[in-house]
């Protein structure tokens, strides 16, 4: 194993971690949804817009999964692991973007998470649950993407 292969596994590994910890520790439970608000699209859209599709896969599959399992929601936990894996894996489309692509894609991306969790609410409880998601994944989304730009904004500057 390479030096560079070893830092970007550490990398994903460390954004994995933190983005569960954050996320776990900074949430805001839903009692109509059944679940919670939390910042795990930030960590998701991060690792994707700043390290491509296959990191950006991982950190969101695992992190929504083993949020799921962490927070007692266990039966979001495939749903999270291929909603989340998916989002990240479209940001990361937009690795080497200007921050306009990079802003097309995370919007993207969060639509998918969007029609992920009204599909998956819909399969779990029913269709009226679905529906009654959209507006807080809308708001995890949209403060989730502003916390990953925050940071990417943040790092650019660190690293000049």
């Amino acid at each position: 194993m390479t030096d560079q292969s070893s830092r970007r596994i550490t990398t994903i590994a460390v954004l994995v971690a933190l983005n569960v910890a954050i996320s776990y520790f900074i949430h805001i439970p839903v009692p109509a949804t059944s679940g919670f608000i939390n910042l795990v699209e930030a960590g998701v859209l991060f690792a994707g817009l700043s390290y491509g599709r296959k990191s950006g896969f991982i950190v969101g599959a695992l992190s929504g999964a083993l949020l799921d399992l962490l927070a007692g929601y266990p039966q979001w936990l495939l749903f999270s692991f291929l909603i989340h894996g998916l989002e990240g894996y479209i940001a990361g489309i937009a690795v080497k973007g200007k921050t306009s692509k990079k802003i097309l894609f995370a919007v993207l991306s969060i639509m998918i998470m969007l029609l992920g969790y009204t599909l998956a609410g819909s399969f779990l409880y029913n269709w009226p649950a679905g529906i009654a998601s959209i507006p807080t994944n809308t708001i995890q989304g949209i403060a989730g993407a502003l916390v990953a730009f925050f940071l990417l904004k943040a790092i650019n500057q660190y690293q000049k």
